[in-house]
């Protein structure tokens, strides 16, 4: 990723070293003046001093503006395209990663993680550099001044070496640890917003208090270890400093009275052990950094590396125009855990225009199998066809532009009405927009919204009920105009008055397509064409309302069960296993 910036990065180099050699000439040029001008007593040496250090300073405050402008520049870029490319691989990711992974720990991945590659592109680029470059420019010169001097200042070396790598192997611990607190704190606030009905409903605000609290302590916890860490190592690596500073000036005064260095020489050492020590303390710095961010850039590659499990074909299939919207169900046999079958042996065929209602118990695999038929997953087993073509060779924008699935929830987005309905087919114009709207029966109560088609509706459409949610979602459908609808009915929660509206526009968006409709009401299937029974990840039963009520099967108990549900006194979920008619 950082490869095609090659040049900015090349021209960000180039400025550090340019700035890092301005500042380790400024030690010698102290020397200079201390021992040609104050020593000699030479005023010109001092001017000359003077003029040199003043055009050093110069230097070093434009390049090392250009690059912390140039790294800092490179390093957005770099973030810019990351969150893309994430964004992007989330959204070509299969429907069973959403089921597996959390909500949270993926924002995390976007914010925390993306947060810690921040401060080391940012900062830790060009400290990494400079402190290289001024570590090794500062040993050869102590080196070049006095080697003797410099051997006696080496003694502290070996305790700072041994220090930074007890450091390092600690920090990275303790960092990796304080990502996975981080993501858990996300994940358990992501988790009671987008559930605080419920919260508040069952008042249960104390309890998800204290359960916040005992994760938010685990964070703090390996916060402060982290931090523990970098207490200790930092204020030693200053207490060596100083221990550098006293060695410098006893050994290096006794060779001044002897008259061996002079007093520049000595100054210009204790100048240059801040750019030994600093250096060392920077990388330090950039190593721990360094930790940070190589954890949180493993999870992040880590997600990157993973695959969709319903992939694109390498030659997807050319769809027949128009399509006709046969779906065919093959031999098929599907289950989320290996070896634990939910849907077996579904042979059906769903002949273009009909209207198939899928009913039958909780858990039966209804649900699946219509995930089966829009390619949310792939068969296990066996094959699912639109107009004889495999929907596994058939490109992903092309199958959802002619197969739509309208779920039991009417979602909407952050956005006007206008563009919750476009989402569906953005190319759309405004007369389409309106006159489809208008055919659907849901104008009206558009048009009776505070600013119409353009009335702003918050994540999820919370200033809406819940049927007119439905209704915007049913218009999206309607908009987009697919050939073949899949429909988690969308009438079950909803008041007499409300179900009206929607039924009505649903009859409207169902005429003249293929339809597939998952029914919790079996009021639902007395529209039908055909109703497919299943049970126990089989179709058991298939035909007509009435065709299947008279022939007494499991059928008839279920609609039995379900109407006995409905009168006062009798209530509840169906039951696995119905009574036998």
């Amino acid at each position: 990723m950082l490869a095609p910036r090659w040049r900015a990065m090349l021209a960000a180099v180039v400025s550090i070293v340019l700035f890092t050699a301005a500042s380790l000439g400024k030690p010698l040029v102290i020397q200079y003046a201390l021992d040609h001008g104050v020593a000699d007593r030479d005023k010109g040496a001092l001017v000359f001093a003077g003029v040199l250090f003043f055009g050093l300073i110069c230097v070093i405050y434009a390049f090392q503006a250009l690059a912390t402008y140039t790294v800092n520049r490179i390093g957005q870029d770099f973030l810019r395209e990351l969150r893309v490319r994430l964004f992007t691989h989330y959204q070509r990711m299969s429907l069973s990663f959403f089921e597996r992974e959390n909500a949270g720990r993926l924002v995390s991945r976007m914010t925390a993680d993306i947060q810690a590659l921040t401060d080391v592109l940012n900062n830790g680029f060009l400290m990494l550099i400079q402190s290289s470059l001024t570590l090794a420019g500062a040993v050869i010169i102590l080196l070049f001044l006095n080697w003797k001097l410099f051997l006696f200042t080496a003694l502290i070396l070996p305790p700072l070496l041994f220090a930074t790598a007890i450091f390092r192997t600690a920090s990275e611990r303790a960092y990796s640890s304080v990502r996975e607190r981080i993501a858990d704190v996300l994940i358990h606030m992501q988790e009671t917003f987008a559930g605080l009905r419920v919260v508040q409903a069952f008042v249960r605000e104390q309890h998800n208090m204290e359960r916040f609290g005992a994760i938010n302590e685990r964070n703090f916890e390996a916060n402060v270890k982290a931090v523990r860490i970098s207490a200790i190592y930092f204020p030693f690596v200053e207490w060596l400093g100083g221990l550098g500073i006293a060695i410098i000036l006893y050994f290096g005064g006794r060779q001044v009275a002897g008259e061996e260095v002079s007093i520049g020489t000595v100054a210009a050492f204790v100048f240059y052990l801040e750019f030994i020590f600093q250096p060392i303390q920077n990388l330090s710095q950039v190593y721990d950094m360094a930790q940070s961010a190589g954890a949180a850039l493993n999870k992040i590659f880590a997600l990157l590396g993973l695959r969709p499990e319903v992939r694109e074909p390498e030659k997807p299939a050319v769809l027949p125009g128009p399509v006709r919207g046969r779906i065919a169900v093959e031999g098929l046999e599907f289950g989320y855990i290996p070896g634990r079958p939910v849907l077996r042996d579904i042979d059906v065929v769903i002949e273009p225009g009909e209207h198939i209602v899928l009913v039958g118990p909780t858990g039966a695999g209804k649900s699946t199998l219509a995930k089966m038929m829009t390619r949310f997953y792939d068969p296990t087993a066996g094959r699912v066809t639109l107009d004889g073509i495999d929907l596994r060779a058939i490109a992903g924008a092309d199958l959802r532009a002619q197969v739509t699935m309208v779920p039991q929830e009417g979602f909407l987005f952050s956005g006007t009405i206008r563009e919750n309905i476009l989402f569906g087919r953005p190319g759309a114009t405004d007369d389409e927009l309106r006159a489809a709207c208008r055919d659907l029966g849901v104008d009206g109560f558009i048009t009776a919204l505070p600013e119409g088609y353009d009335t702003y509706v918050s994540f999820r459409g919370s200033r809406l009920s819940a049927g007119q949610k439905q209704l915007v979602s049913i218009a999206r459908a309607f908009v987009a105009d697919p050939p073949v609808l899949v429909l988690d009915e969308a009438t079950s929660s909803l008041d007499p008055a409300t179900e009206g509206m929607v039924e009505a526009a649903l009859r409207r968006l169902l005429a003249g397509r293929t339809s597939i409709v998952i029914a919790h009401r079996l009021s639902t299937a007395e529209h039908a064409d055909r109703v497919l029974v299943i049970d126990d990840g089989r179709v058991v039963e298939s035909g007509p309302h009435a065709a299947l009520l008279a022939r007494g099967g499991y059928y008839t108990a279920l609609y039995r069960q379900w109407t006995r549900g409905r009168e006062p006194g009798h209530g509840g979920p169906l039951r696995t296993s119905p009574e036998p008619a």
